[in-house]
C-alpha cells in the first residue's frame, strides 16, 4: 500500500484509534493487551474495547481472546489488604516483647481466637514460636527473631503487587492462604491486540495525534484548520437508526377528531381525572345502587376519600329527583340518597362526567348562552380485567348539543355528519339502554376489512330527570366513542394492548402508518 493510501487511512481514524497504535508503537511491539495499553494511558478499558473494534472492523488489528486461571483475593483476604497477615501480627509483638500470654495477646492485637490460633499454628509450623499450654505463653524463637516477613505474608503482599513471576516460586505458601480462604482462584480474560501488515506499515508512519475531530467556534475563530489537519469522515459509511419523536397513533385519531368537531362548531372542554361520584353519578341519575359504582367496575380513591360539591341547592335537587322524580313525572328511584356515597372520591369512568360539569356550572348559572355545542377527548379509567378489547385506562370521546327543537332525527344528523367526516360512511343506529338516555341508540359502521357491522359509538337524548336540577328544558343530544377501539379498526389491529399500555408495541409504533385507504365502505 502507498504512502499516500496510508495517510488518508490514518486522517480516517478517531483520535482513540490513533492513541492506541501511538502506545503500541511505543511499546516496540506488534501486540499487547488491553489492559496494557489502559496502563499506558488515560483512556479506560471500555474505550480502548470499543476503539479496537473500529480497528478491526478496517484491518488493521485482530482481536484475540486469551482465558487463564488467576489468583485474587477473597472478600475474606481483602480484610487484611491494610492490616498485615494474623501471624505476621503475631510476630512483629513478639519480636518486640520476646514472650507474652495468649490473652494479653488478643488484647492487644484485637483479634478473635480463631485468628490467634491459625497465626499460632502457621508460626509453629516455620519454627518462630514455642507455646507452654500449661501457662498458655508464647515465645520467639532465635530462628525468627531477626525474620522481617513471614513466607505467606512475603507472596501475599507478591499477589497484591501482580508479580506473577516471583508467585509462581512459591506455590507452598499459596496453597496454605487458598486452604484459608484468604485466596481463590478465577477466571480471568484479556483480550490481545495483534497488529496485521496494514497496522505495521500505519506504525511506521509518523501518528499524528494532533488532529481536528470535531470543529469548534474556537478553531474557526483563531484559524486552526488552517494550520492542522482535520479529519476525513466517510458520509456513506452506515449508521445506526436514530429514533426520533413521531406522533402516537392514538394522537393522529384524536386530532382528526378534535378537527372534525371544531369544523361543526363545537367547543372543547376540560375535567379532571380525580372526580366525586356525585359528578360521574349522581349528577346524571345513575342510581346509587347501579352496578356500575362497585369496586369491580370502578377505581375508588383511599386518599381522599371524600370530594366537595359547593352548589348545596344543586345537592338537594339531585336528591329529590333521585329519591322520587322531583317534578320532572317521573317516580324517581324510590329509595334513600346518601350524601356520602355522592362525595366518594374515584377516577372518572366517562367523560359524561365533564358534560354535566359544563350543565352544572356553565349552563346552570347562565356563563354561557344557548344554544351551545361542546366536546372532549379524554383519558378514563375502568377496573377492567384486561385482554385484547379492553384496558384499565383508555380514551372517549363525547360531544352534545343543547337547543331547542332537537329530535331524535337531529341526533342521528349530527352523528352522520361526524362519522362521515371521520371517513365512515354506512352507519346504522340500533336501540339500547342507557340510565340517562331516552331514547338511546347504539352506533354500527360497515367494516370493509372484516365484512361485518362494527359497534362505533353510543348516543341518546337525555331524559328529563338528568337536565331537571339544572334547570334545562331544552332537548340535549349527546353521543361518544372509545378512541382505542376506533384505532383497532383503522389500523387493522387484532390487539388493543398493540397501541397503548405496558405490553404495546414499540416496534410497531415506529414504523405505523395512518391507512391510506378506506377502512369503512
Amino acid at each position: 500500500m502507498s504512502s499516500i493510501e496510508i495517510e488518508e487511512i490514518i486522517l480516517s481514524l478517531s483520535r482513540n484509534e490513533r492513541r492506541i497504535l501511538k502506545v503500541i508503537s511505543e511499546l516496540g511491539l506488534d501486540e499487547a493487551y488491553e489492559d496494557e495499553i489502559a496502563d499506558k494511558s488515560d483512556m479506560s478499558i471500555a474505550e480502548i474495547a470499543r476503539s479496537v473494534l473500529w480497528l478491526e472492523n478496517k484491518g488493521i488489528v485482530k482481536r484475540f481472546e486469551e482465558t487463564k486461571d488467576v489468583i485474587v483475593l477473597t472478600e475474606k483476604g481483602k480484610r487484611y489488604i491494610k492490616a498485615n497477615l494474623p501471624e505476621q501480627r503475631v510476630l512483629d509483638v513478639l519480636k518486640n516483647v520476646r514472650s507474652i500470654k495468649l490473652d494479653d495477646l488478643a488484647k492487644e492485637l484485637k483479634m478473635n481466637l480463631n485468628e490467634i490460633s491459625v497465626a499460632i499454628g502457621v508460626l509453629i509450623k516455620y519454627k518462630c514460636v514455642k507455646f507452654d499450654k500449661k501457662t498458655k505463653v508464647l515465645e520467639i524463637t532465635s530462628n525468627c527473631a531477626s525474620l522481617k516477613k513471614l513466607p505467606t505474608q512475603r507472596v501475599f503482599d507478591l499477589i497484591l503487587a501482580k508479580r506473577w513471576d516471583l508467585v509462581s516460586s512459591m506455590q507452598k505458601e499459596v496453597k496454605n492462604l487458598l486452604r484459608r480462604g484468604l485466596l481463590k482462584y478465577q477466571k480471568e480474560t484479556r483480550w490481545k491486540i495483534k497488529l496485521t501488515k496494514l497496522g505495521k506499515d500505519i506504525i511506521r508512519t509518523k501518528l499524528d495525534l494532533d488532529i481536528i475531530d470535531k470543529l469548534t467556534p474556537e478553531i474557526i475563530v483563531n484559524k486552526l484548520w488552517l494550520s492542522k489537519k482535520i479529519r476525513w469522515y466517510d458520509v456513506e459509511s452506515p449508521v445506526p437508526k436514530v429514533w426520533g419523536g413521531r406522533k402516537h397513533p392514538l394522537r393522529v385519531i384524536m386530532e382528526k377528531i378534535r378537527q372534525v368537531f371544531l369544523e361543526m362548531g363545537f367547543k372543547e372542554m376540560r375535567g379532571p381525572w380525580i372526580e366525586t361520584s356525585f359528578w360521574n353519578m349522581d349528577s346524571m341519575w345513575i342510581p346509587q345502587d347501579h352496578p356500575a359504582r362497585e369496586m369491580q367496575a370502578t377505581f375508588y380513591l383511599n386518599k381522599p376519600k371524600r370530594g366537595i360539591v359547593r352548589d348545596e341547592e344543586l345537592l338537594k335537587l339531585v336528591k329529590e329527583v333521585q329519591e322520587t322524580g322531583g317534578d320532572t313525572g317521573s317516580i324517581g328511584w324510590q329509595q334513600p340518597w346518601s350524601i356520602d356515597e355522592a362525595l366518594k372520591t374515584l377516577l372518572r369512568t366517562h367523560t359524561t362526567a365533564v358534560t354535566f360539569r359544563v350543565l352544572g356550572f356553565f349552563i346552570k348559572n347562565g356563563l354561557v348562552k344557548l344554544p351551545v355545542k361542546f366536546f372532549t377527548i379524554d383519558r378514563v379509567f375502568r377496573n377492567e380485567t384486561i385482554d385484547w378489547k379492553h384496558l384499565a385506562e383508555f380514551h372517549q370521546v363525547e360531544g352534545f348539543v343543547v337547543a331547542n327543537n332537537l329530535s331524535l332525527r337531529s341526533l342521528m344528523g349530527y352523528i352522520k355528519e361526524f362519522y362521515t367526516k371521520m371517513g365512515i360512511k354506512k352507519i346504522r343506529f340500533k336501540p339500547t339502554y342507557n340510565p340517562y338516555t331516552e331514547p338511546s341508540m347504539e352506533i354500527f359502521a360497515w367494516h370493509q376489512d372484516v365484512g361485518k357491522w362494527v359497534e362505533v359509538g353510543n348516543s341518546g337524548i337525555f331524559r328529563p330527570e338528568t337536565l331537571r336540577p339544572y334547570g334545562i328544558k331544552e332537548p340535549v343530544i349527546a353521543w361518544g366513542l372509545a378512541v382505542e377501539r376506533l384505532a383497532m379498526l383503522i389500523y387493522g389491529i387484532e390487539d388493543i394492548r398493540k397501541v397503548l399500555g405496558p405490553m404495546c408495541d414499540i416496534n410497531w409504533l415506529r414504523w405505523y402508518r395512518f391507512p391510506l385507504r378506506e377502512v369503512f365502505g
